[in-house]
């Protein structure tokens, strides 16, 4: 039996920062016939220009065998999942260009997912504050109610992007918003108990209001970020969501790594790729992060700790957010 042209074996849309890089986008894994990387680069191009999608950091990279040719496309979009589409209808498009199915329709898919990025596309209104937020500092949620927040907990506030489609953009409280403390935690086995280390060191303390959250996936985060009631928060963050989705969050006070025990999540790769995902959160850290440093299942990511680390072990050095 032949090996198909071309075929996808991963396909996934990052809704935050990632393992493979700080914004939203889509990763590509498939398996060809040959090296097909040069069609597959030009045609993600081509088709993210046709529908008026803007994409970033097109990265594509090739491993060869006696069999064939694995193929990995990464890429940055506000659109992560119109991002998704795009690239499974790239494959499917080399597919049939390369066996002559003149059957095959290359306009209509094009013509829907212009038509949704056109849909999802924001006001003027809003798109202006988007930018003001970001010369601010000021961190965007887009909720699941489809409201946007800036800020987070405490330090946000939301409005419908819609709404102010004909009106002048609304007072926005700049000065009351911001980020809160948050504790990223990744790891397995002692993930829950790490989060209630943390959150107790941080009551005791004084900080009021804190949330803590031992195992969180996407939604779970985005959703205690969107309450006005948090403070603070410590969240447990699941291995396989960051895998799959990203971070909720592009910033956080510390991050913490638990261990990486137990089995491999089936997203990621290999064992590299796994312990990638569990320092995603340190890399949007603004401290030292703390993890074992002397574990040798972590010992690559001391290299890749923006801040260093601060402990080999233990929580006592867990960042005062205040200072």
């Amino acid at each position: 039996m032949s090996m198909p042209v071309i075929e996808i074996t991963q396909l996934l849309a990052y809704d935050g920062p990632n393992v493979f890089g700080p914004q939203p986008g889509v990763l590509l894994r498939a398996r060809c016939d040959r090296d097909r990387s040069r069609r597959l680069k030009v045609a993600l191009k081509d088709g993210a220009q046709s529908i008026g999608l803007v994409i970033a950091y097109l990265e594509v990279t090739i491993a060869a065998d006696t069999d064939g040719v694995d193929i990995c496309a990464t890429f940055a979009t506000p659109m992560p999942q119109i991002g998704k589409e795009l690239a499974a209808y790239i494959v499917a498009g080399i597919a049939a260009e390369a066996i002559g199915d003149e059957e095959w329709d290359r306009d209509a898919p094009l013509l829907e997912m212009q038509q949704r990025r056109r849909q999802a596309a924001l006001p003027v209104a809003t798109v202006q504050l988007l930018a003001e937020a970001r010369r601010r500092n000021v961190p965007v949620l887009r909720r699941a109610d489809n409201r946007i927040q800036f800020g987070y907990g405490v330090r946000s506030w939301d409005f419908d992007p819609f709404q102010i489609a004909n009106e002048a953009p609304p007072a926005t409280p700049w000065d009351n918003l911001g980020y809160i403390p948050i504790y990223a935690v990744t790891g397995e086995r002692r993930r829950t108990e790490i989060v209630q280390q943390a959150t107790a060191l941080l009551q005791q303390r004084g900080i009021a209001n804190i949330r803590a959250l031992p195992d969180a996936d996407y939604d779970a985060t985005r959703n205690l970020l969107a309450d006005p009631a948090v403070e603070a928060a410590v969240i447990g963050l699941q291995s396989v969501d960051i895998l799959r989705r990203g971070l909720a969050f592009d910033r956080c006070t510390q991050s913490i790594i638990a261990d990486r025990d137990g089995e491999r999540p089936a997203e990621a790769r290999d064992d590299v790729e796994w312990t990638r995902a569990l320092g995603v959160p340190m890399l949007v850290s603004s401290r030292p992060a703390i993890f074992d440093r002397d574990d040798p299942a972590l010992a690559a990511l001391v290299a890749y700790a923006p801040y260093g680390i601060a402990a080999t072990n233990g929580l006592e050095h867990l960042a005062d957010p205040y200072r």
